[in-house]
């Protein structure tokens, strides 16, 4: 009876220690999809700002897009959702999105509309794209 109960609790034991990787996993895509989330509702407010404010305000809303991107960086820096493992489209997506960033912001600067818009329009469409591999995955 005895060997029973510890073959039992072995089991069980196994299958705990099994599922712990699968949670961590899990709070990496929902922590990934709850950052990508908050980007993207900053993109917004930046494309908004830029038809309806001047440049200062526009300005403003691409720094605060900038600051949440690189926090959703450093968040998932050592952390990257199983989803995204071994694919180094992931780390240029992340670039990209950064450098897009910057240009848009030094474009912003110049005092260009078109031209805001126009270094804006890939970052919505990368992060659609991330979303969406996030989604499905």
């Amino acid at each position: 009876m005895a060997v029973m109960i510890n073959a039992v609790r072995t089991i069980l034991l196994a299958l705990i220690l099994a599922t712990v990787p699968l949670a961590a996993n899990a709070d990496n895509l929902a922590d990934f999809t709850g950052a990508l989330e908050r980007a993207e509702l900053q993109y917004r407010i930046a494309l908004r700002t830029l038809e309806t404010s001047g440049r200062d305000e526009t300005a403003a809303e691409v720094r605060l897009l900038r600051e949440t991107w690189q926090n959703l960086i450093a968040l998932l820096d050592n952390r990257r959702p199983a989803q995204f493992e071994g694919d180094d489209s992931y780390s240029a997506a992340m670039m990209e999105i950064d450098v897009s960033l910057v240009g848009a912001m030094i474009v912003i600067d110049i005092g260009s509309r078109e031209a805001a818009r126009a270094a804006l329009a890939p970052i919505g469409e990368t992060l659609a794209k991330l979303r969406e591999r996030a989604a499905t995955r």
